[in-house]
């Protein structure tokens, strides 16, 4: 988190598509760990980071990772919905691995669904 904090997500990001791709374009298989979102996005989680990676900075990862055009696996891990302590917590944390999963294959977070959206009961 050092790093982030210290450089932006834009820069580790920058720097993270270098160090892997700099002098050959190679698959890229992406495993996120929802437990380094801060709680507030996903606390339904087993190792919970307070003070872990923004909303905003998740979902950048994963639009950055869309535009490379080499996304070839996707793991979302540590989605646990046993550790909600409430129904709503289970809901922010599986919309919140939705939203990243979506954006992994290129929708966009300007609209394309309402916040409120609960994707454990899927409308009828």
């Amino acid at each position: 988190m050092t790093e982030v904090d210290k450089l932006g997500i834009g820069k580790v990001m920058e720097e993270t598509f270098s160090y892997l791709l700099g002098r050959k374009k190679r698959p890229i298989h992406l495993s996120f760990d929802v437990d380094g979102l801060d709680p507030v996005f996903t606390p339904a989680t087993g190792t919970p980071v307070v003070g872990g990676l923004s909303y905003r900075e998740g979902l950048y990862i994963t639009e950055e990772i869309y535009k490379t055009g080499l996304l070839s696996g996707l793991d979302i891990m540590e989605v646990n919905p046993t550790l909600g302590k409430t129904p709503e917590e289970v809901t922010r944390t599986v919309n919140t691995a939705v939203a990243l999963t979506l954006s992994c294959f290129g929708t966009k977070r300007e609209g394309n669904h309402k916040p409120e959206t609960d994707y454990l009961k899927p409308p009828k």
